[in-house]
C-alpha cells in the first residue's frame, strides 16, 4: 500500500494544480464583408457602399454614398439600434424603421444578419434559392466558398440588392474581458 502513496499524492497534487474549465470563455464568430447596396423604394433607386462587421450578435454597418445625408453608421447592440448620421447619434429599439430621405421602412435587423450570410435564422437551414419570412422575400442569386455574393431582399415597400465584393470570417475565442 505504501508504494502507491507517493503516486497517489502526486496525482492529487497535479489535479489540484489543474485549471478548472472557465464557464465565461466565449467562442464568438466574427465576420465582415464590403460591397454595394442598391435601395429601391418609392420609384427611386440609390446605390451605396456598405461595410458590415459582425461580432456575435452585435453589428457595425457603415453606409456611404449619395443618400443626401452623407455617411451613415448603424450599430446593433443587444436590443438597441444606434444610427449616427454626420455626428448626430440616435438610439432606437431594434425594431425601429430605417428612414432614408424622408421615406421609412422597417428592416428586420436581427434576421438581416443571418440573411446576408445565406442563413434563414439561428440554427436554421441555409437559404437555397428564395424563401419568404415576415413579408420579405430573400433570394441568394450567387455565392462563392465564403458566402453569398449577390442577395436580393424584397418587401412590398422596398427592394434591397446586395453585391458583396469581399468576405472575411474568423472565430474569436477568449473570456468576456478579452473579446
Amino acid at each position: 500500500m505504501r508504494s502507491y502513496l507517493p503516486a497517489l499524492a502526486l496525482l492529487c497534487l497535479l489535479a489540484s494544480c489543474s485549471t478548472p474549465h472557465d464557464p465565461t470563455v466565449l467562442d464568438l464568430t466574427y465576420w465582415r464583408f464590403d460591397g454595394k447596396l442598391s435601395i429601391q423604394e418609392g420609384g427611386r433607386s440609390r446605390v451605396v457602399n456598405i461595410n458590415w462587421q459582425q461580432r456575435g450578435d452585435s453589428s457595425d454597418i457603415h453606409l456611404n454614398g449619395p443618400l443626401g445625408i452623407g455617411d451613415v453608421h448603424i450599430r446593433t447592440i443587444g436590443n438597441q439600434l444606434i444610427i449616427d448620421t454626420g455626428g448626430n447619434s440616435q438610439v432606437y429599439p431594434l425594431d425601429q424603421d430605417l428612414v432614408i430621405e424622408g421615406d421609412s421602412f422597417r428592416l428586420p435587423w436581427k434576421r438581416l444578419a443571418y440573411w446576408v450570410q445565406g442563413l434563414q435564422g439561428p440554427d436554421m437551414a441555409p437559404i437555397e434559392g428564395t424563401f419568404l419570412q415576415d413579408d420579405w422575400s430573400v433570394s441568394i442569386l450567387d455565392s462563392d466558398n465564403n458566402g453569398p455574393i449577390l442577395i436580393v431582399l424584397s418587401h412590398p415597400e422596398v427592394r434591397l440588392r446586395l453585391k458583396v465584393r469581399r468576405w472575411q470570417r474568423s472565430t474569436v475565442k477568449g473570456t468576456a474581458n478579452q473579446i
